[in-house]
């Protein structure tokens, strides 16, 4: 193959974790264990889960008040790591607003410079139970990451909605990605992500979790959609790395790898 026709590709790594519900300091060392990992695997881009920093029960163990406190300290660490493996990372954290007056379950990205480059913030998050403590986003986001393009960001159930999936995708993207807490059963995912593939034309990555919390994710899944199939899933009982690389020019994920 020729230099001109060789293809350009970013390795992304998904962090397939557990985090523990209110154990932020275990959760945050979980975290740059398994980032840097994924760095020693030349990972470009890091995505972690849902609420990857507290756990999704957390209210109920440590309350909120931590949020808006310990933020500053918070996204200096993670600007850190970024910035320390050249990667992009996108960190699932609950986040208070400027003013502390609202609490968001978001997706915040760091460039691999450190800074802050953009957020989402949980369009459907639920009213009850234990997503009560945040508050729903107001729009859809689609943010443009170092080495892979423009990327539709959702939290979890935000795919559910095929207004959201379509919304996100008129603004002109390359790929899906979600973070999710998302476990099989009665109200577990049910085609949603092989959709959003089908009607986008655009690959979806999905990062979920693993481990017990508010429910049981050891069998949830980190998968892959494509032209409406799912073409790679993972779970497993213990954390685990997920790596695959995208073709930025074809928008195509190949070379799917899981490592410890």
């Amino acid at each position: 193959m020729t230099q001109a026709n060789a293809t350009s590709t970013t390795t992304i790594a998904l962090l397939h974790l557990d985090p523990r519900p209110g154990e932020i300091e275990a959760n945050r060392v979980a975290l740059e264990r398994a980032v840097q990992r994924a760095h020693e695997n030349a990972a470009r881009l890091i995505v972690t889960p849902e609420l990857a920093v507290s756990g999704y029960g957390f209210r109920d163990l440590v309350g909120t008040d931590w949020i808006a406190r310990g933020q500053p300290a918070l996204f200096a660490w993670a600007g850190a790591l970024a910035r320390a493996t050249a990667a992009s990372l996108v960190l699932g954290t609950p986040e208070a607003d400027p003013e502390g007056t609202a609490l968001f379950n978001s997706m915040i990205l760091f460039a691999p410079d450190g800074s802050i480059t953009g957020r989402h913030r949980k369009i459907n998050a639920l009213r009850v139970g234990s997503e009560s403590w945040s508050t729903p986003g107001d729009q859809t986001t689609a943010l443009t990451v170092d080495g892979i393009g423009r990327v539709g960001f959702f939290v979890c159930a935000d795919m559910y909605s095929s207004r959201l999936v379509g919304e996100t995708a008129a603004r002109g993207i390359d790929l899906l990605l979600s973070a999710a807490a998302w476990a099989p059963g009665h109200h577990g995912p049910d085609g949603e992500w092989e959709r959003a593939s089908a009607t986008t034309g655009r690959p979806v990555l999905v990062c979920n979790r693993t481990g017990r919390d508010v429910l049981d994710f050891d069998a949830a899944q980190s998968v892959a959609a494509v032209d409406g199939a799912i073409v790679f899933s993972h779970a497993s009982p213990e954390p685990q790395i997920v790596l695959v690389d995208w073709a930025t020019d074809t928008r195509r994920l190949t070379n799917w790898r899981v490592v410890r």
